[in-house]
């Protein structure tokens, strides 16, 4: 063992996001599996977390186990999650619109959510990812929003990746419906806000010195891990890439090539059972 593999924190607990960390679009980065697999064998917990919330976090572990990745859905946090676990406390039997796809409608109906697209009447805006985002729902929020309904955003993220490509994300809806408005969000749930953090502490019951966040991206994933009081590697197999980051007045604890790369961060002497 090395010096510097000696000095390495005790991380009990990797944080991983999931598009452009785990996968891009449908085809696994390469020595993702591998990487899982042999952490968790030496005790390591794992959580996937996303901002995608086109559906319920079962469907994003679906995709990992199709990818080769056996995990369960109790592993997968996403920004869906945060906000169903907000509508169960204190929101059930609210009438809500959702700028979302069918997914995340079935998950807030479930949560006790009464669906209502009607702008006159709904008591709350939720907007999320929507691929088949019109100019009559953004007309049906904005009017909403400005008659006086709450505004919730599950993410900002401005695009995501697939393929060579950067596709328009959440936060592109979103910035659609603040202007339609006249209104930013009231509350959004995805990084690097902290209801995904608070979610998975409690999920894996540790601390948040414990944890190590992987991401691909500053804006969300490292600065979520900076929020919540948490250890950050930045991969570059997504959004970020090393000649931006002198833009940001914040760095990552570590930097990795990719997420195959993450057992260099994990001490091979010690034990990382919870």
């Amino acid at each position: 063992m090395t010096p510097h593999e000696r000095a390495l924190p005790r991380y009990r607990a990797v944080l991983a996001d999931m598009d452009g960390t785990m996968f891009r679009g449908d085809e696994l980065i390469p020595g993702a599996r591998e990487a899982y697999t042999e952490l968790s064998a030496r005790g390591v917990c794992w959580l996937f977390l996303s901002n995608n919330a086109t559906g319920p976090a079962s469907e994003l572990a679906a995709k990992l186990n199709r990818l080769g990745v056996p995990v369960t859905t109790g592993q997968v946090v996403n920004s869906a999650s945060a906000l169903v676990r907000a509508l169960q406390g204190n929101h059930k039997g609210i009438r809500l619109l959702v700028v979302g796809e069918t997914g995340l409608r079935r998950a807030v109906s479930e949560a006790g959510a009464i669906l209502d697209d009607d702008p006159l009447s709904a008591e709350l805006v939720v907007v999320a990812l929507d691929r088949e985002f019109s100019y009559e729902k953004l007309s049906r929020a904005g009017r909403c929003i400005r008659g006086g309904a709450r505004f919730w955003a599950t993410n900002r993220d401005p695009g995501y990746p697939v393929g060579g490509d950067v596709l328009p994300g959440a936060g592109s809806l979103v910035a659609a419906v603040s202007v339609a408005s006249g209104r930013d969000p009231d509350r959004v749930f995805g990084k690097p806000e902290p209801d995904m953090a608070l979610l998975s502490l409690e999920t894996l019951q540790v601390r948040a010195d414990q944890c190590l966040v992987v991401g691909d991206r500053m804006e969300t994933d490292i600065l979520f891990a900076r929020n919540a009081g948490m250890a950050s590697a930045l991969v570059f197999t997504g959004v970020t890439a090393r000649e931006d980051l002198p833009r940001f007045g914040y760095a990552p604890d570590h930097m990795l090539d990719s997420i195959a790369d993450i057992g260099t961060l994990f001490p091979r002497d010690s034990s990382h059972a919870p």
